[in-house]
């Protein structure tokens, strides 16, 4: 058995919900889509105009729409990933997710993940989970969506950290390309029907 005991917070949680939809397939191509349409649709608009008013004049009239193409491709990442901080920052103040926050001890055995937290006790079959994905801060294992524990590194001794990262991969037969060590450079549920897991934001 493996055991970690950590604190899990508004930041633990926004790091896990962020990296989560960072990640998703779903929501890239939905911030993909939204990215380049508005540049696309500016130029278009511009390149109409031009070739069926040709002229200086018509340039000079065209010339805000193509700043502004330019601006909203370069500005909307950070105006994407500020918005949505934005976002779950307010969901966070509500009530439901504060009782969640505090100290979590987690099990990894060779049957199950079995956790305590501020809210209860629970228990989930290695099926449950979806992907275990390290990163420079956090070591995340994900259940349902953005569910899961957000294990931060600086508050567990790396070889634990090493150690779980491996079992939880073999256990479940979930990974993710993994982070550099501490001090490196950046880069369903089960049937218990338990209610320990921690906190998320979806």
């Amino acid at each position: 058995m493996i055991t970690a005991t950590f604190k899990v917070g508004k930041e633990e949680v926004l790091a896990m919900t962020m990296h989560y939809y960072a990640s998703s397939p779903t929501v890239r191509r939905s911030r993909i889509l939204t990215h380049a349409s508005v540049p696309f649709a500016m130029v278009l608009v511009g390149a109409l105009g031009y070739f069926k008013e040709a002229g200086y004049r018509y340039l000079v009239l065209v010339t805000p729409l193509l700043l502004i193409a330019v601006v909203w491709a370069v500005f909307y990442p950070w105006l994407h990933r500020h918005y949505l901080l934005q976002t779950l920052g307010k969901l966070l103040k509500e009530s439901s997710y504060q009782k969640a926050f505090g100290t979590y001890t987690v099990d990894l055995t060779e049957k199950q993940i079995a956790s305590s937290s501020p809210v209860g006790e629970g228990t989930y079959l290695w099926s449950s989970v979806s992907r275990v994905s390290l990163t420079p801060d956090y070591l995340f294992i994900f259940l349902a969506g953005p569910q899961g524990y957000p294990i931060p590194r600086a508050q567990v001794p790396e070889a634990t950290i090493q150690e779980m990262k491996a079992f939880a991969e073999q256990m479940s037969g979930r990974a993710e390309p993994g982070a550099p060590l501490n001090g490196g450079p950046a880069m369903g549920h089960g049937n218990s029907g338990a209610s320990g897991g921690p906190p998320s934001v979806r």
